[in-house]
């Protein structure tokens, strides 16, 4: 793969990481609810994720997706009972009275599980995100059938999506956008969890007319 190859191929993959969705609102109520560490544990895991789709890609073995389409939506409804169930957990814990500094737990390690879950299952429990790097991948194919370049078509995406979130966590952890956001953190928690459901039943709507 040449050089001028390489960078196309990366900012294909940068326009679609930074295209905005769910993966977008959960970094920002993670960095909004438990500061920068969360954002950045968030994109890391989120970059992992993209790692095994565009390594199964590369691989060939997303190809199981075209030979049994069920797979496809089984994955898509498994999905979206998560979108549904971070969606209600937000607006839920919105409603709820906000705990004191003394009061709040303050397990960090409980903390990044939990975002660094939410990363990753946001990706991988999108077979969209597969349908995405395999369109991606083969039109460089040509250019990339060594083990080599598909190697680092595959590191390539994981890195700028990894990179992307983290950067974004880093701008939203902002001290003055934040101190700005979090005197009204249990509005911005509620509106992000209206936002997720309606994109949660925008896509249920989707694959039931897909199976129906």
């Amino acid at each position: 793969m040449s050089l001028s190859d390489w960078f196309l191929f990366a900012m294909v993959c940068l326009a679609g990481t930074a295209s905005p969705g769910p993966s977008l609102i959960l970094l920002v109520n993670s960095v909004i609810k438990d500061g920068r560490t969360a954002g950045v544990a968030f994109g890391i895991a989120h970059g992992v994720g993209i790692f095994v789709y565009a390594g199964l890609v590369a691989s060939g073995l997303i190809l199981l997706l075209s030979i049994a389409p069920w797979f496809t939506i089984v994955l898509e409804f498994i999905g979206l009972l998560f979108l549904l169930f971070l969606s209600i957990s937000m607006i839920k814990n919105s409603i709820k009275k906000r705990q004191s500094v003394e009061t709040r737990p303050n397990n960090l390690s409980v903390t990044s599980w939990y975002h660094i879950r939410n990363g990753f299952l946001i990706v991988f429990l999108n077979p969209k995100v597969a349908a995405f790097y395999l369109a991606i991948f083969s039109q460089f194919l040509d250019v990339a059938s060594d083990l080599d370049s598909k190697f680092i078509m595959v590191i390539t995406a994981t890195v700028i999506d990894g990179c992307w979130y983290i950067l974004l966590a880093f701008i939203i952890a902002v001290p003055k956008f934040t101190n700005f956001v979090k005197v009204s953190a249990n509005k911005v928690e509620f509106f992000l969890g209206i936002l997720l459901f309606i994109i949660s039943v925008v896509i249920g709507i989707k694959i039931m007319m897909i199976v129906f």
